[in-house]
């Protein structure tokens, strides 16, 4: 018997392998995941759009991922091993792009507050419910810890300006040590105690400084209410301070929400300020901000956020879900994060050409059924605009007007909006026009700021601001008087700089087989491979730019910003030539330096000074190729000029 057991024990074994080999088949069908979409784009007679890379993808299993029934069951499985997926646009038009975990599907809010709806039923589950979320979201951003580091200090502001109904003054607020917060408080003319409006800005052009965001606050100022904006993290005379990159970082989440917290706590102790009457209001991100700002502080009476609110989407910069507060009690959304207002006054404005486009449907009836558990249904609201987009236009801000004349009791007889002064951008700012006004002890990097938090979290960020900071300094070097072109020309370049290097640490050398070089007949190197790798970049990343800086600026001043990328490359190249063949002549220096510009223009889209040096080695050869073709002997001449140059060395060190 055991003998038999043995024998059942090693047959078993030795079929193993045999069992692997059938479920890992040798070749794994794969194929490139570019050839896959072509075929499934070619069967099903769609259209494929991407915003995705799919250079050095091979899918595994390939042909089995196809559902000839289904479109879309087949798009699922092959773009999943990837981190990829699809939007369909059209009836016969699919957009591929990669995962964002701060957007989903209508379908998926709709499941998630169905899902959210059945944890509570009645006034007594949601207050348990609430007291969850006020805790674990205050946690995720650590906004304890960070408010208790704040500096006590009294705010700089700038003289008040007067204008018709209403007066406008900057101010700037130190927040933790050294670091600034700066926006500008839009009061009354009027005497006595006034409404209080925070309102955090978005991530619409120009900032708090555009004019439909001057034109809201000095008609709320006119109507009766003091209404105070401010910058961005990393925004406006932030970025003075931490530079623009530092905006798209979970930092700025905690920050923005301090900063918030920190100008009520200073408006609270001016004069003139109804503490019963304290609203917050905000479009886009600073909807987002909006609504952060009623979980962490209960001293608000009404909010209204503006073209941000939906289950399904929480922000696609990481100021706004950089922190995941959507993660808190497992698993939460802005909608129910909104709920959490209940039962005071609430405005929800939204559009039918955003994300917002399902509130009418999907997250108003939602709010409204928790404020029924409270018999406030009537103090939510929504505005739905289906015919507008996204901005914060005349009907979204009439929206807004209405509603806090409504729950503050201001007066709508001043309602003109016709009546405010739009100010220039820098009238509006306390440090200087280029914060020239900045204090001593400002912080000035991003870097200093990570005392507060996890310096290796926020690695890339460190890399990125270094870009920001070289596209910074290049565009300084061209001494340009027109601020906007300064401001168009550091993005353009940043933007370049930092898509080429995310290119390049997505795509390593790995990625191409290893081969033989056919011009050398050896092996091809790492350096090699790693060219070819990045040379794979889609050439719109080179238009871009290119056509970015011809739109601003001369041609010398193009070469100019071409020059910083290859650190005077062409220059230092050509005084080589003229040094090692003296009588070159005007048209061999023409064609000499033609072919060194091309270099420069082709390697400003690599990333290290080795790929560069190595990208005008090949101009180099055709340079050289040149002059032999022109009756020049490049190898007798480069060794003369060799022997010439020890030769020198030699009578020097004779001399000294």
């Amino acid at each position: 018997m055991k003998k038999k057991f043995k024998t059942t024990i090693i047959c078993m074994v030795c079929c193993i392998p045999l069992i692997n080999a059938q479920l890992t088949v040798e070749n794994q069908f794969r194929r490139p995941l570019s050839d896959v979409l072509t075929e499934i784009s070619q069967r099903f007679g769609i259209r494929l759009t991407y915003n995705m890379d799919t250079i050095g993808k091979v899918l595994p299993y390939a042909d089995f991922r196809i559902r000839p029934y289904s479109v879309e069951e087949s798009l699922t499985n092959v773009l999943a091993p990837f981190d990829d997926k699809f939007e369909k646009q059209g009836d016969r038009l699919y957009k591929l792009k990669p995962y964002e975990y701060y957007r989903r599907t209508v379908q998926e809010g709709e499941k998630m507050l169905n899902y959210l709806k059945s944890l509570y039923s009645d006034k007594n589950q949601w207050e348990k419910r609430k007291s969850c979320l006020y805790h674990e979201v205050r946690d995720i951003l650590e906004i304890d810890s960070l408010l208790a580091k704040r500096v006590q200090k009294k705010p700089i502001l700038s003289n008040v300006r007067k204008f018709d109904g209403y007066t406008v003054q900057n101010f700037a607020l130190e927040t933790l040590p050294g670091l600034y917060v700066a926006g500008s408080i839009y009061s009354p003319l009027a005497k006595g105690d006034h409404a209080l409006i925070i309102c955090p800005n978005g991530h619409f052009n120009d900032g708090r400084y555009r004019e439909d965001q001057q034109i809201r606050m000095g008609t709320l100022a006119r109507m009766g209410a003091v209404c105070v904006d401010y910058d961005l993290f990393g925004w406006g005379e932030s970025a003075l301070q931490v530079g623009n990159a530092a905006h798209r970082s979970s930092a700025a989440q905690v920050i923005q929400a301090m900063n918030g917290i920190t100008i009520l706590d200073y408006m609270l102790t001016r004069k003139n300020i109804d503490k019963e009457k304290i609203g917050v209001n905000g479009g886009s991100g600073g909807g987002t901000q909006t609504v952060l700002l009623t979980v962490l502080d209960n001293r608000y009476a009404a909010a209204a956020p503006v073209v941000s609110l939906a289950s399904h989407f929480d922000g696609g910069c990481p100021c706004e879900s950089g922190l995941p507060v959507t993660l808190a009690c497992s698993g939460t959304n802005n909608a129910e994060l909104a709920a959490l207002f209940a039962p005071r006054p609430l405005l929800i404005v939204s559009d039918g050409k955003d994300w917002t486009s399902s509130v009418p449907t999907l997250e108003y009836p939602y709010l409204k059924e928790i404020y029924r558990y409270y018999d406030r249904e009537k103090n939510v609201q929504n505005v739905h605009l289906p015919d507008e987009g996204h901005d914060f236009g005349i009907n979204k801000r009439k929206a807004v007007y209405d509603f806090f004349a409504s729950v503050f009791s201001l007066d709508k007889t001043q309602l003109d909006e016709k009546k405010v002064t739009i100010e220039p951008e820098d009238n509006l700012k306390i440090f200087g026009k280029n914060g020239e006004l900045l204090p001593e002890n400002a912080v000035r990097s991003f870097e200093e700021l990570l005392i507060y938090f996890d310096k290796k979290r926020y690695a890339e960020l460190l890399s990125d601001l270094s870009l920001e900071k070289k596209a910074t300094e290049w565009v300084a070097s061209l001494k340009l008087t027109n601020h906007t072109d300064a401001v168009f020309l550091t993005t353009l370049i940043y933007n370049h700089l930092k898509t080429v290097k995310d290119w390049h640490n997505t795509h390593p050398y790995t990625l191409v087989p290893a081969g033989i070089n056919p011009t050398t007949g050896k092996p091809l190197t790492e350096l090699d491979r790693q060219l070819i790798a990045d040379s794979a970049m889609p050439k719109e990343v080179h238009e871009t730019l290119m056509n970015g800086l011809r739109k601003v600026l001369s041609e010398d001043q193009v070469e100019a910003i071409l020059d910083k990328y290859t650190v005077g490359k062409v220059a230092f190249t050509m005084k080589g030539y003229q040094a090692i063949v003296p009588d070159l002549t005007k048209e061999e220096e023409t064609v000499i330096l033609s072919y060194l510009k091309q270099a420069r223009e082709q390697a400003i889209d690599y990333k290290s000074m080795k790929q560069i040096s190595a990208i005008f080695e090949i101009y180099k050869t055709k340079c050289e190729q040149y002059l032999n073709s022109n009756g020049r002997n490049w190898r007798q001449l480069y060794k003369a000029y060799v022997e010439k140059v020890k030769a020198e060395k030699a009578a020097q060190q004779n001399t000294d």
